[in-house]
């Protein structure tokens, strides 16, 4: 047998794996979306449960600015929504405590995304911000501008036409929301025991980790 037709047949082979994948994620979504539901009931009794899960991925260990450290401080909610006829589809709500950053209680955006690359922006939010904290683009861009590393700002997320975070967001980090919360599991530091009830005098002092997240 040629070495040609040996590489076809692998081709082939790895694009069945790849459907196959698929279908596995989308019939484990299926059986997972009722569990995420009862953990939304759950988590709203954990004080910034959702500040720390973020704070604690990767995402924030890249230097993110003081508006998206003030939104994560008062983030009180974040969920995704999926469909299951359109298995690419993703509607990410994130819901926020009054703020001196911006007005907007939620914000929100849809988008698609698949492994062709063809990512799609369906719907996507304006925020409302407090006079003076709108931020100065043209400076951070050319602050940036020297930089190799990869500029994210979770709030200019649900704002822009990028996407290239949306499935780290939607796919893996909601999923993996209380690995994320806990942190390392690794490190003895890192565990800690979930007190449950609220005290926004404390949550105020509280401020995101930059830890990475064991996945």
């Amino acid at each position: 047998m040629s070495e040609e037709v040996i590489n076809k047949e692998l081709a082939a082979l790895n694009e069945e794996t790849l459907k196959a994948g698929k279908e596995v994620e989308q019939f484990t979504r299926k059986l997972m979306i009722p569990i995420w539901n009862k953990r939304r009931d759950v988590i709203k009794k954990i004080p910034n449960f959702w500040t720390q899960a973020i704070g604690n991925s990767p995402l924030f260990a890249l230097n993110p600015s003081e508006n998206d450290i003030e939104a994560l401080e008062n983030l009180t909610d974040f969920y995704v929504e999926y469909d299951e006829k359109r298995p690419d589809y993703r509607k990410v709500t994130a819901t926020f405590k009054k703020n001196d950053t911006f007005k907007n209680e939620t914000l929100t955006k849809e988008f698609i995304i698949n492994d062709e690359g063809e990512d799609e922006v369906i719907s996507k939010d304006t925020i409302d911000y407090h006079s003076g904290k709108a931020p100065n683009n043209k400076k951070r861009k050319a602050d940036d501008e020297d930089e190799d590393d990869f500029d994210f700002s979770f709030l200019d997320w649900f704002t822009s036409d990028d996407n290239s975070i949306g499935a780290t967001l939607s796919d893996e980090i909601f999923p993996a929301a209380v690995e994320f919360f806990h942190g390392d599991e690794d490190s003895d530091e890192d565990e800690e025991e979930i007190e449950l009830g609220s005290d926004d005098e404390d949550e105020e002092d509280e401020t995101p980790s930059k830890k990475k997240s064991k996945k």
